[in-house]
Parts: C-alpha cells; sequence; structure tokens
C-alpha cells in the first residue's frame, strides 16, 4: 500500500504516523537506531503492511495485469492504484472527510517527526495535498512521478497513469478484501510486541 493506506492503518492501530512515513526511508535492523519505541513500532508496522500486501493474493493478480516495461514496477503501481481506489470511496471507510483527515495526518506526521534522524520532515501543506490527490487524476500522475525519480534507474512509472486508471474497477473491488487481511496482520502483529 502506498501512503494513504499507511496512515490509514496508523489511525486505527493507535500507531506512529511518523514511523508509517519514515518504513519508506529507513533500511535495515532497527535495533540500534535513534528512534524512540513508538517510531520503531510504527517503522516495523510499515514493513508488516508493505509485505502483508505485496503477498496477498488480490496484490500478486493486479501485478500480473501490467505488461513490460510496467511490469517491473508493478508492485509500486498497484500500491498506487489501491490508494487511489481507498481515496475514491473513502467515506466508506472514515466518516471524517479525506481533506481533514489529510490535514490531521500530516500535522500528526510533522509533530511526531524524531529529532534523532536525518531524513526531514514533508512540509505539511504538501503532504495533505499529495493524500487527498490519490483521489484525482493529477495527484496519481504526480505520485507516479516522485515515486519515479527516487528509483535508481531509469523507468516508465511517469508515464503509467493511464494504465493504473484502466485498471481502477481491479483496485476498487479488492481493496476491501486486502483492508481486512491488512487489519487482521496488524492486530496479529500488535498482540505479540
Amino acid at each position: 500500500m502506498n501512503l494513504l493506506a499507511h496512515l490509514w492503518l496508523a489511525e486505527r492501530t493507535g500507531t506512529s504516523a511518523a514511523g508509517q512515513i519514515l518504513g519508506d526511508l529507513v533500511k535495515g535492523r532497527l535495533d540500534h537506531t535513534p528512534f524512540d519505541a513508538e517510531i520503531s513500532r510504527g517503522i516495523r508496522l510499515h514493513r508488516t503492511i508493505d509485505s502483508t500486501s505485496d503477498a496477498h493474493p488480490a496484490h500478486r493478480a493486479l501485478r500480473e495485469r501490467f505488461r513490460p516495461p510496467l511490469r517491473r514496477y508493478a508492485g509500486i503501481i498497484v500500491d498506487i492504484g489501491f490508494d487511489h481506489a481507498l481515496a475514491c470511496d473513502w467515506r466508506h471507510y472514515s466518516s471524517e472527510p479525506l481533506e481533514q483527515f489529510a490535514a490531521r495526518a500530516a500535522r500528526r506526521v510533522v509533530d511526531e517527526w524524531p529529532t534523532t534522524t536525518s531524513f526531514q520532515p514533508p512540509p505539511v501543506g504538501g503532504f495533505s495535498a499529495m493524500l487527498t490527490g490519490y483521489a484525482e487524476a493529477p495527484g496519481i500522475e504526480r505520485a507516479l512521478t516522485v515515486v519515479g525519480r527516487r528509483a535508481t534507474r531509469h523507468n516508465p512509472l511517469s508515464g503509467s497513469l493511464d494504465a493504473v486508471l484502466a485498471e481502477y474497477p481491479g483496485f476498487a473491488a479488492r481493496l476491501p478484501e486486502l483492508l481486512a487481511s491488512l487489519e487482521s496482520a496488524l492486530d496479529h502483529h500488535l498482540r505479540r510486541t
């Protein structure tokens, strides 16, 4: 899942929003990191979300719908596609309007951001706009472009908007099943820790 789903799950589990965002940035073991227990827990939950999502039959089936050269990046595309479906059907998953949730989540990420990291927190306004942007084609295109720029090699992500939009019915149909599995995996993870 991409950022919107990660923050929605952090909200539902009462865990660190900043840890969810740092989960994409921090690599390796967390045993000797400068983060407090809540941030480390959020990073671990981020990793649980990613591994559960990537292994889920719905995620795998949708990845297979993309052909080369997009196939190599299908995991990223599917993550963004699921965030698009979540944003479009937000009222089914939250009584709080998406714009309010996004503004509050962005503020929460910045407020929780650890001073012990060299990573800079996202700007609140831009981050909030990015989260609400998943509901519309320009926002999806921006997300694909940003992720594509972070990749170490040249890739077709910035030109994959049409492919994401074409697969929207599949994302929307499989989202409830995937989110239920993620909530179950997080519940299990939190009970063990």
